[in-house]
């Protein structure tokens, strides 16, 4: 079961969450297959969902790899919301074919790749506006994923935070989890105590943080010396996101000419490579596109 739990030690200005994901092989079309990128595309999506629960604001959290020598592009993306009166998380995730055969070691071995987080207001991305989107750039130089998180956390949150991720293979192959500490604004942090918890994040087992344990006594054992209060679980519910909207605009961003050519074969189907959801459009649903429609999206062919 997918499991975000909130927690915080009572001696200690430190608060965390553990998130924990299954069925992300099936449910994300990038992932249905084990290539050289997929524990850093793994290691994204549940980062992104971690922090798309941490945001005190309904927000659409991107991270993304870019790297331009080696021409590969990975991005995953959470947006949380609601279905139905009930909380849900959309995850989309991607990997260009560069990508697709570049482990992470190798995306850090030549310069010139950036880790990019975007946080974005859902109504501004349906707009294509730029308003309400903040994103920062941090060189990729860190040895994970996890590790240009903390690197990002520290230049540009300026928050001391330690992060780690774990991507399931063979039994565990489709689960996530992810482990965050932050430490307290305007609080009293030694050195020491910081450096014990960063050591204890590193003894975890993937069978442990992914396995059947339960997290308050996962928790419990980690932190045996430390006293550990838990706050009501969430259970995020994974939802497939509707590209059509995302569709639309970039049919409406073509050249009139190309668009024209479009409508008169009657109909069009796109593919989102990042759900794997397919989308029929007639001629009078693109009769009705605005040529101006501003932004183009990623990855819909």
């Amino acid at each position: 079961m997918n499991l975000l739990l909130p927690f915080q030690f009572h001696h200690l200005p430190v608060r965390g969450r553990l998130l924990r994901l299954h069925g992300l092989n099936t449910a994300i079309p990038s992932l249905a297959e084990d290539t050289a990128c997929t524990q850093t595309l793994t290691e994204l999506l549940a980062a992104a969902a971690l922090l798309a629960y941490d945001t005190k604001h309904t927000l659409n959290v991107g991270l993304q790899i870019q790297h331009p020598g080696l021409g590969a592009l990975l991005f995953a993306q959470a947006n949380r919301g609601m279905a139905e009166g009930i909380p849900t998380t959309e995850l989309r995730a991607y990997a260009n074919p560069a990508a697709r055969g570049t482990p992470f070691s190798s995306l850090t071995s030549q310069e010139g790749g950036m880790f990019v987080v975007t946080l974005e207001n859902p109504a501004a991305a349906l707009s294509g506006s730029t308003d309400g989107r903040y994103q920062s750039f941090v060189p990729l130089t860190a040895p994970s994923a996890a590790g240009c998180l903390e690197e990002y956390f520290a230049s540009s949150v300026q928050t001391p935070t330690h992060l780690a991720v774990w991507a399931g293979h063979g039994a565990l192959a489709g689960h996530a989890a992810a482990l965050m500490l932050q430490a307290l604004p305007h609080e009293t942090l030694t050195d020491d105590d910081w450096t014990r918890l960063k050591l204890l994040l590193g003894t975890i087992t993937p069978e442990e943080i992914m396995g059947e344990t339960a997290p308050e006594t996962l928790l419990a054992n980690l932190f045996a010396e430390d006293d550990v209060s838990v706050f009501a679980p969430e259970t995020p519910v994974l939802a497939r996101p509707d590209p059509r909207a995302r569709m639309l605009a970039a049919l409406a961003a073509l050249p009139p000419e190309e668009l024209a050519e479009i409508r008169q074969q009657g109909t069009v189907t796109l593919t989102d490579d990042t759900t794997g959801t397919s989308v029929t459009f007639t001629a009078e649903e693109l009769a009705h596109l605005h040529e101006n429609t501003p932004t183009t999206p990623e990855n819909v062919q």
